[in-house]
């Protein structure tokens, strides 16, 4: 490495032809042998990483570059505008989009004859005069004039993903790009930042808020990925991923991941019916199809999907039960989980255009899943001071849920804004019905104890909300304002059955209750944005009222909230020059529990190991700040700080008497993040686009240790974040695509537990044909089986952990047939309430 430094050392004494043809390459070189030692230990040599990646930056500064402006003919800039630079023999050299006013700007090019060409949906392409190029160079502003609608289809020209920073967020650019390929979940997957956790989406380890078209998603987690899975990628043109969002989003939830789908210029019909299949230890399926019909007036979308699976995860736990600082007893559980779904989801979309300036809309989501059956075996070794035992326990889950939303909508376009009317109504249900059995023995096999109980459990939840959204262009100041309501009703109820126990152990908790849980949020918005000269301004206030009042009927227990909360936020942008550009940004959040966490109900693992909920949480609020700055719209560094108060936590406690493991969801005594995060994303060649996205971390949390005498205790980690992606267009015709992307994440911080390191590499294959018609994709995940970590809780008396492996490691095999008018583009979307995704999930 020292020897590559030098070497380093020695290409900045060279000109810049040779910087150019030579050390880009062997930079590249550079860079991946001293990635494959970052990994090696851990996240410490980032800085270095970062700087060598800066410095190539800085030599490719010094290289000449292209800049240009698009607008309409009466002179107003295009955003979103795609722009590709050809040499004089028409090969693609470089691509990229224009910013919010319309600029754009190519950099690292060579001297030659070149044209350059834009387009955008709506608009005629235009091509630009062939011009000689041999320095910094700025075109004349290309104006775009726009047509009518046609039912001619689309020829469509590859490009590749971008990234590109506004005041508020970053914006991935996917649309028509080899970053498409697969469904809308691979894209959120695949969007800078973005970190699964536990099965979640997360941003800066925090979960996100997924929204379409700016309406919230409002389902369970696994919902939302079953939904998004039956929608193509090749309908969605960018997601933002929003770290600080203004006051017009609910107050709840921290960051967002906003999917801009591409908009329906066309009339006719099309549909689309897709197959896919994942081989892991068992197989799963997925079937779905999908309908659009547009005429000049009326827009229909209908999605249904079949996903009939089979799945397992393989668990060992340890506990090590301490005495002072003796362990005296050791518990070892390999746990082995499958379960078994057949759900059916359905979405159904109609808008319908009264005039030219108002529109209805209305929306249905079902998810229906019968017959859900989760069978449980483990096996548990304990080892003791006294006598060594063990225990073979069998669970059964039997259930159903369904899932049901409704949303209808009225827009009345304004001269300088809009006006919109929203209500909603959400039905949930969900039954359970658990057996468990456990068997004690001694070393000489014999049995010594049974325990068995059954539980019979069901929760329903109604959500009704409306909203109101306005607005308007004042002279140069952009103005929001708004109200929402939202009423929720909440029971929960289980009774435990037949329990046959003699031993101290978790069922003591096992109580029967009928838990009523209602909140009503009032809300109201508005926010002001205003552009001069360099500067970007936007500021809000939300302000929400809730009422919430827990019952649990048979304790005789009754849990008010009544609390009135203000949540401003604040964002700033300076553009120093073309290149460099700086923002700064503030927002105050909330996080209420989840329905599932208030209930106060005990579910078992087994009679040894279980969780509990809480009625007693209390709401978490917390202050964000975030700094960036941009260099050459292809370089960000951000900065952030996160003061989460009193944040929710999951935490495993283990009783050292009574040796029995509880799970609980309290609220932090206090909880802080900051970090440094840095994106980049380039075309290495014509056909090969890279993007980066590394961050170094410190979370921390303290909480009471309610099973060490009460004492605060604050759990901390430093860590490393890295994603590498490579898309790559594989054959002259765009037909032939590829992706290879690795993720390496170091220590993670969960609550008590701490996750140790994971590496994640994926390669996919795509293959379209038939005129675009058909595709046909492949992709292998978790290659090196590292994809999963060991999660740990040492702290004090306590000494715990777990390592889940579900199946991670598989084939995924994917087929799609479209058909009637295909290239047209739907209004797919979904349903937006945010009180929908505190529902339960599924297991």
């Amino acid at each position: 490495m020292c020897a590559n430094i030098g070497l380093l050392s020695a290409f900045y004494r060279q000109k810049n032809d040779f910087v150019e043809k030579t050390f880009i390459r062997t930079h590249k070189d550079l860079l991946l042998e001293y990635f494959c030692n970052l990994i090696m230990k851990n996240f410490t040599p980032f800085f270095l990483v970062l700087f060598l990646i800066l410095s190539s930056s800085s030599l490719i500064a010094q290289q000449a570059s292209i800049s240009g402006k698009v607008v309409t003919i009466s002179g107003d800039p295009i955003p979103f505008v795609n722009i590709v630079l050809y040499d004089s023999e028409q090969t693609i050299i470089q691509g990229t989009i224009t910013e919010d006013n319309g600029t754009f700007v190519f950099l690292s090019v060579l001297e030659g004859t070149y044209t350059v060409k834009a387009s955008f949906v709506g608009y005629e392409t235009v091509t630009s005069a062939i011009f000689t190029f041999s320095g910094n160079k700025t075109l004349p502003d290309i104006q775009l004039i726009e047509v009518s609608e046609s039912l001619d289809e689309v020829t469509v020209v590859g490009k590749k993903p971008t990234i590109s920073r506004k005041a508020d967020r970053l914006v991935f650019n996917v649309e028509n790009t080899i970053a498409a390929q697969g469904t809308t979940w691979d894209i959120l997957k695949r969007t800078p930042g973005v970190v699964i956790r536990q099965g979640e989406l997360t941003v800066r380890n925090t979960n996100v808020t997924v929204y379409l078209n700016n309406r919230k998603v409002e389902l369970s987690y696994e919902e939302i990925q079953s939904l998004l899975e039956s929608v193509g990628g090749d309908l969605i043109k960018s997601v933002e991923v929003i770290t600080n969002p203004s006051a017009k989003y609910d107050a709840e939830g921290g960051a967002i991941l906003n999917i801009i789908s591409s908009k329906a210029l066309y009339l006719g019909y099309k549909g689309s019916v897709t197959a896919r299949g994942t081989y892991g230890i068992f197989p799963k399926h997925y079937f779905g199809t999908s309908h659009y019909f547009k005429n000049k007036k009326l827009n229909v979308f209908f999605n249904y999907s079949f996903n009939p699976l089979k799945r397992t995860q393989e668990t060992n736990t340890f506990i090590n039960y301490r005495n002072n600082n003796s362990v005296v007893a050791e518990w070892d559980q390999d746990i082995e989980d499958k379960q078994w779904r057949k759900a059916h989801n359905a979405n159904l979309i109609l808008d319908y255009q009264l005039n030219e300036k108002q529109k209805i809309s209305f929306s249905a989501v079902g998810l229906y899943s019968p017959d859900e059956f989760n069978f449980n075996r483990s096996a548990t070794q304990v080892t003791s001071v006294d006598s060594p035992f063990s225990i073979g326990t069998t669970s059964r889950l039997d259930g159903d849920q369904k899932n049901f939303a409704f949303d209808m909508s009225y827009s009345y376009d304004l001269k300088n804004g809009n006006f919109k009317l929203n209500t909603h109504y959400t039905t949930f249900s969900r039954d359970r019905l658990q057996n468990l059995s456990s068997i004690y023995t001694d070393t000489q096999n014999e049995n010594f104890r049974n325990v068995r109980f059954t539980s019979d459990a069901f929760q329903d939840i109604e959500i009704y909300t409306g909203q109101v959204d306005y607005t308007s262009q004042l002279g140069e100041v952009t103005l929001e304002a708004g109200g929402k309501v939202s009423i929720i009703d909440s029971r929960s109820v289980i009774d435990f059955l037949n329990i046959q126990n003699d031993a101290v152990n978790g069922l003591d908790q096992a109580q029967n209750d009928d838990f009523l849980y209602d909140e009503n949020v009032y809300a109201g918005y508005v926010t002001l944005g205003k552009d001069f000269d360099k500067w970007s301004l936007k500021g809000g206030l939300r302000v929400e009222q809730t009422n919430s009042t827990g019952t649990s009927l048979v304790l005789e227990e009754v849990v008010a909230l009544d609390y009135l909360e203000w949540f401003p936020t604040a964002y700033v942008k300076y553009e120093l020059s073309e290149n460099h550009s700086f923002s700064l940004d503030y927002g105050r959040k909330l996080y209420r529990p989840r329905y599932q966490d208030l209930n106060p109900f005990a579910y078992f693992l087994n009679e040894n190991n279980f969780y509990q909920g809480n009625s007693g949480l209390l709401p978490a609020f917390s202050h964000q700040f975030n700094f960036n700055y941009s260099l050459a719209n292809a370089y960000f560094f951000d900065v952030y700080y996160r003061d989460n108060g009193e944040n929710i936590l999951m935490l495993p406690f283990q009783d050292n008497v009574t040796q029995v493991l509880r799970t609980d969801r309290q609220n932090a005594l206090d909880s802080k993040s900051w970090g440094f995060d840095f994106t980049h994303g380039r075309s290495i060649a014509k056909w090969w686009y890279f993007y980066t996205y590394m961050s170094v971390f410190h979370e921390e949390e303290t909480f009471l240790a309610v099973e060490s005498n009460n004492v605060p205790y604050t759990n901390e980690v430093d860590g490393f974040y890295g994603s590498f992606s490579n898309f790559l267009t594989l054959s002259a015709d765009k037909t032939y695509t590829g992706e290879v992307s690795f993720t390496y994440v170091s220590n993670f911080l969960l609550g008590s537990y701490i996750q140790e390191n994971t590496a994640d590499l994926r390669i996919g294959l795509k293959k379209t044909f038939w005129d675009k018609r058909a595709s046909l994709s492949v992709a292998v995940n978790d290659i090196l089986g590292e994809a999963n970590a060991l999660l740990s809780s040492r702290y004090l008396n306590q000494d715990n952990g777990y390592f889940a492996v579900p199946e991670t490691q598989n084939i995924q095999i994917g087929f799609t047939y479209n058909f009637g008018n295909f290239r047209l583009e739907d209004n797919n979307r979904e349903l937006d309430k945010k009180e929908r995704e505190r529902l339960i999930t599924s297991d």
